[in-house]
């Protein structure tokens, strides 16, 4: 199928006519989600030439294993969590925190609070790892976009409306467990 005479294809229509093949299709995929990749990419605090390598190697892993994408639909989340683990690799892998300029944050209580903020950022990652894998999948769609919507979640995990908030309540209330396991409370970054 080429794109070349049509103006807009939904996700599933460009990854099926990728897959057949049609460069243009994987083009606009490319075009597409790079900028939802490269925000979850940010999120690590990696540095500027680990954070293109991740957003590479996921393109990279992408192509490779576009056959088995059966859903075109749930592209987005498959490339997250392609970054998202290609993130932890690197990050477990160097065992480094990239920080900012921490001269240009002012005070020492500002710097204090960015690097607790990066710190728990980490540990959230880790922490999220622990979830059951139902609640882990919930949570990575939740958080792929600052406003989301319980019926495109629902769609995209192939599960009820209904379920998507008591799913959600069960997280979190894991989540704060295992925080709470750790001894880290709302007034850790006051």
């Amino acid at each position: 199928m080429q794109l070349d005479t049509i103006e807009r294809l939904d996700t599933a229509a460009l990854v099926s006519a990728a897959q057949e093949g049609d460069t243009v299709a994987w083009e606009r995929l490319v075009e597409e989600f790079s900028p939802m990749l490269r925000a979850r990419i940010r999120r690590f605090r990696l540095s500027h030439e680990d954070a293109q390598d991740v957003l590479q190697t996921t393109w990279l892993l992408a192509w490779q294993n576009l056959r088995s994408v059966e859903d075109g639909q749930r592209m987005a989340g498959w490339l997250a969590t392609i970054a998202f683990r290609e993130c932890l690799k690197l990050t477990r892998r160097t065992k480094e925190i990239c920080t900012p300029d921490l001269d240009s944050l002012g005070s020492t209580d500002d710097v204090d609070r960015e690097l607790a903020r990066i710190w728990l950022a980490g540990t959230l990652a880790e922490l999220v790892e622990e979830l059951p894998a139902a609640q882990r999948v919930l949570f990575r769609a939740l958080t792929e976009t600052s406003e989301p919507h319980y019926v495109d979640v629902a769609r995209r995990l192939g599960r009820p409306v209904g379920s998507i908030g008591p799913t959600r309540a069960r997280c979190f209330a894991k989540l704060r467990g295992l925080l709470q396991a750790r001894e880290i409370t709302r007034d850790f970054l006051d």
